[in-house]
């Protein structure tokens, strides 16, 4: 639970930067549309990762597709 309660303040702090400081992505900008188009490939993928894989890699996958979807959602 701490885990997540740290990936939503650290969410929080990217959409406020996002929203008072718009520069601070612009590398990001490019990428865009390709992180955006991706959403349901990349979700099907770490679900059946998640699904094939033992407890030790499940946590791995999980954490990448988090951080997928931190991108998804300040993109």
């Amino acid at each position: 639970m701490r885990t997540l309660g740290w990936l939503f303040v650290f969410l929080g702090l990217l959409l406020l930067m996002r929203e008072f400081h718009p520069s601070f992505l612009d590398w990001l900008r490019p990428y865009a549309p390709y992180i955006r188009d991706a959403f349901w490939g990349v979700t099907l993928i770490a679900f059946g990762l998640y699904m094939l894989t033992r407890r030790a890699l499940r946590r791995a996958v999980l954490i990448l597709y988090l951080l997928y979807l931190l991108l998804y959602l300040v993109v």
